[in-house]
């Protein structure tokens, strides 16, 4: 231990950051108590997995000047899905609050992503389990079970219900997606297109809907866009979980390699 680890206290400052070439190693070297490796992976294969998959979001958990543990969100505004994939505090740094502030700093960031109302995070059974400490921060059983784990939710529609009152939040919002597509056959995007307009009328939350195809090929640009309009933030939330809106997403979901989404208050 470090002249700094010994100096961390449960009153340290707990931050995410990048993982870079400057703290790598300080990440990789970080270990969970043995009795907990069963129910998380190294951070060694959690930074593979990580560059491997287009909608893996990570950053070492800092307290103070020393990192202390190793964070990753599924974060997907295409979905919209926001999952708590990976979350471990070394065993030399457990017991001080550090993993509870660290997800305050998550919800702090999904918030910010488009169509956020819940995030969630699995985990296998076994005595030890994460569970009662997921429990206790807020996230509830679903009933789910994925791929062995039981699925948890941490509701935050609560939380953007509380935003709506600002004035910025009342206001008319666009919402927009660019896609780009693992097919971009000429057929395919048309027919992409197609499913995207589909949604006009559908909805009565949405106020208008614009589609539209790229026609300057180039090496940044996106396939299709997707243009909506809402009288408020409250109004696209619920587009977002609507049933129609649903069924466009399952299908843009086998057709989408990447996307990006600007939200923005309409004057």
């Amino acid at each position: 231990m470090t002249d700094a680890d010994s100096q961390i206290t449960p009153n340290s400052v707990v931050s995410l950051r990048p993982i870079n070439k400057d703290n790598l190693w300080s990440v990789l070297k970080l270990k969970v108590a043995p009795a907990q490796e069963g129910f998380v992976a190294s951070n060694a294969v959690s930074l593979a997995q990580a560059h491997f998959n287009k909608d893996a979001w990570y950053r070492a958990i800092y307290a103070d000047e020393t990192a202390v543990g190793f964070l990753m969100l599924s974060d997907d505004p295409v979905t919209p899905e926001y999952f708590l994939w990976r979350l471990m505090i070394a065993e030399p740094f457990q017991g001080n609050g550090f993993g509870r502030r660290a997800i305050d700093a998550l919800v702090d960031y999904v918030k910010t992503r488009p169509g956020a109302t819940e995030l969630l995070v699995s985990h296998s059974e076994g005595e030890g389990n994460p569970g009662p400490f997921y429990q206790s921060y807020g996230f509830q059983y679903t009933g789910q079970v994925l791929e062995g784990e039981l699925v948890m939710s941490l509701p935050l529609l609560a939380n953007v219900a509380a935003q709506t009152v600002h004035p910025v939040a009342a206001q008319p919002l666009t919402h927009v997606v660019l896609f780009k597509l693992k097919d971009r056959s000429p057929d395919n995007l048309e027919r992409t297109a197609a499913v995207l307009r589909s949604l006009d009328g559908t909805i009565n939350v949405l106020r208008h809907i614009e589609v539209g195809v790229n026609v300057v090929p180039s090496a940044r640009a996106y396939d299709v866009a997707l243009i909506t309009r809402f009288d408020s933030l409250a109004d696209m939330e619920a587009y977002q979980v609507h049933p129609r809106h649903q069924e466009v997403l399952a299908f843009m979901r086998e057709q989408t390699d990447t996307a990006a989404a600007v939200d923005y208050n309409t004057l």
